[in-house]
């Protein structure tokens, strides 16, 4: 049984209301230009598409999360990496799912193809966390490195929790962390595998800032040059039409709901007043947000 397939039923048993769309290629967003923050490029990579179950929130009556949506029972959701190039580095943010028989995802080495970039130029790739919707890409079906000549990094916490001696794992989540162990594999045997610590400076205008609670190391990456600001914030949010307006409202799947509203609500506050663009993982545009009272608004970035 190859890795994929292995890591294909974890990823479906671990998130079993949540549908990838029946889509074609051509459906899938392509970005044809780069978003300039100071000397830095970045670019939206969309893996893939689905449908969030609102069944899936927690914290918000159902018939509110209904009304939002415009009447309907689930939300469209895209899969994203990020791809940003330094002066010193080209680097993806997160790997999407990757791509599995019989589902219409993994499109992110054409993405990376359509905006000029060999998957062998990647030097550095930067994990938020360690769910399948961010890491799958990162390695082919028999397990080998997609990016050969990447440093793979993610937090110190994250990696800890995860790839700890199983007995040391809650039983519910010990076949996930192995198959998370096996994804990572071909990069640890590499040496291409690097963690940080919390909050720590990345170099090259990056910083890790921790942001815990939809996973025990979640983290977002900030990228700053020259007064510009951007943060690549993974899953602080997962419904753009609900939890902007009631960022209390948060998902079954987060490891400690409370510390993960705690999260969102900082995050969004300090990027509201710092005028700070968020690329999330599963929204589909980047934006800056405002604050109004308890909620915030989200304003679409132009290139």
């Amino acid at each position: 049984m190859s890795i994929k397939t292995i890591f294909r039923d974890a990823f479906l048993s671990a998130i079993a209301i949540v549908l990838f769309t029946s889509i074609s290629t051509g459906q899938i967003k392509r970005m044809d230009h780069d978003l300039v923050v100071g000397d830095f490029k970045v670019r939206t990579l969309q893996d893939a598409q689905m449908y969030l179950k609102l069944n899936l929130l927690s914290g918000i009556e159902h018939q509110d999360a209904v009304n939002l949506t415009g009447g309907a029972d689930s939300a469209w959701t895209p899969v994203n990496a990020y791809l940003v190039q330094t002066p010193n580095h080209i680097v993806l943010v997160d790997a999407g799912v990757g791509k599995y028989p019989g589902e219409d995802s993994g499109y992110l080495l054409e993405q990376l193809k359509n905006a000029g970039v060999d998957p062998s130029k990647i030097d550095l790739i930067l994990i938020t966390h360690f769910h399948f919707d961010h890491i799958g890409g990162l390695v082919s079906p028999d397990g080998k490195r997609l990016f050969p000549n990447a440093v793979v990094r993610a937090s110190q916490t994250e990696s800890d929790f995860w790839m700890r001696d199983s007995s040391l794992i809650p039983k519910n989540l010990r076949v996930r962390a192995g198959k998370i162990k096996a994804t990572l594999a071909s990069y640890i045997s590499a040496n291409s595998y690097r963690t940080f610590l919390p909050n720590e400076d990345l170099g090259d205008g990056i910083k890790a800032l921790s942001a815990f609670g939809h996973t025990p190391g979640h983290t977002v990456f900030s990228f700053s040059s020259k007064g510009n600001e951007l943060w690549c914030i993974g899953d602080l949010i997962h419904f753009g039409a609900i939890q902007f307006k009631h960022p209390l409202a948060g998902v079954v799947f987060d490891s400690d709901g409370q510390m993960a509203i705690n999260s969102r609500i900082d995050f969004f506050s300090r990027a509201a007043m710092a005028h700070i663009i968020l690329a999330a993982a599963h929204l589909p545009e980047m934006v800056r947000i405002e604050k109004n009272g308890d909620t915030f608004v989200a304003i679409p970035v132009e290139k």
